[in-house]
């Protein structure tokens, strides 16, 4: 039987308060490529392209004459629901079709994956998942993965908007004796495009943990230098710290920062930030520590500062809704694909309700 750990956490840990991650960012390669890699928002971009491309030979090109990684995903979701022509519904649907397989086949791909084994719901967050596009294909993907896999797996969306449950999942990883001083916690969640800054308030009793002021910077837009990013970010904090106080809450100490990768015990990062700006497996690098030097204190105390991976703690904004179910697993559909499953420890942790955890 699993109990939980110590309150105490390094880096990227397996063994946080709710849950065991059993593995995170998932390496699994087909023809020299990530498997993952076909189941991103950009791969549905290019699918999308690709559709266009081939419609447009029996007339105008479907949505005009916008580059696709510039159709607004609000125009796909009326697409979806009202299109204005045969031609953007044709070629919307093809590449709907087409990517819910993918996405199907990359699921089929991790739940083979031994530290997948047993998983029973998986919960699917990211860019992609704001939309109602986004959300068709995890509905399709989940039907593909019952009838052509015989997987009996549930999908679902995320209940959080994805901007996000990439920082209220630190409600949830944060060790609890980190929190128990304070109303909200400081979130940074670090993806391919953009970069989220936001203030978490802290549930109590029935309440759950909520994001009460949020700043996104779509760095991507800007093409910055790593260290560039990494003053954006420490200045993003300083502001939240200031914005908590005059909202009058009173902040734990600790700042959760999330990206992608493959996030070392000691802070730095094995792999997996390919579209982050600069190069963050560099030896030396250590994100955890730039944010300390540069953020301190919060209230008069020294920060805590922790990094994990963006899919984990995505995912764990979600554990509310998955506490009835052993094994469970998370992806987020942006840039990239990011993945992660967990198993959730005992009730004998957590107490039947599950109150307490996120307060200490």
């Amino acid at each position: 039987m699993l109990h939980a750990p110590d309150l105490a956490a390094p880096h990227g840990a397996a063994d946080l308060p709710v849950v065991r991650v059993e593995s995170h960012s998932l390496d699994l390669r087909e023809r020299g490529g990530f498997v993952g890699d076909k189941a991103s928002e950009t791969a549905f971009r290019a699918l999308l392209d690709l559709w266009r491309d081939r419609l447009s030979t029996y007339g105008d090109m479907p949505f005009g004459d916008a580059p696709t990684e510039e159709i607004e995903r609000d125009t796909l979701d009326e697409t979806l629901h009202r299109p204005d022509g045969p031609a953007e519904a044709d070629a919307l649907e093809g590449a709907l079709a087409d990517f819910s397989h993918d996405l199907a086949d990359v699921l089929g791909r991790f739940l083979a994956n031994p530290s997948w084994a047993g998983v029973e719901r998986i919960v699917c967050g990211g860019g992609l998942q704001s939309s109602r596009v986004g959300q068709e294909a995890v509905r399709r993907a989940g039907a593909i993965l019952c009838e052509a896999h015989g997987r009996k797996v549930r999908l679902s969306s995320l209940h959080h908007a994805p901007d996000d449950g990439g920082m209220v999942g630190w409600a949830y990883a944060a060790p609890p004796g980190a929190l128990a001083d304070g109303d909200a916690l400081l979130a940074v969640d670090i993806g391919g495009t953009n970069l989220r800054c936001g203030i978490v308030a802290l549930g109590e009793g029935p309440k759950t943990p909520r994001v009460v002021h949020r700043e996104k910077w779509c760095h991507a837009d800007d093409g910055p230098s790593r260290e560039e990013v990494v003053d954006r970010l420490s200045s993003l904090l300083r502001e939240a710290a200031d914005e908590a106080e005059r909202q009058g809450l009173r902040l734990a100490p600790f700042i959760g920062l999330s990206c992608p990768g493959l996030i070392r015990p000691d802070g730095s990062i094995a792999r997996g930030v390919q579209n982050l700006p600069g190069d963050w497996t560099q030896d030396g690098f250590r994100l955890p520590e730039l944010v300390r030097r540069a953020v301190p204190r919060l209230g008069g105390r020294p920060a805590v500062i922790q990094l994990h991976n963006d899919a984990v703690i995505q995912g764990l904004s979600e554990w509310p809704f998955m506490r009835g179910t052993r094994r469970w697993a998370a992806v987020t559909i942006g840039t990239g694909l990011g993945n992660c499953a967990f198993r959730n420890w005992t009730s004998e942790r957590t107490g039947d309700d599950g109150e307490g955890v996120r307060r200490g």
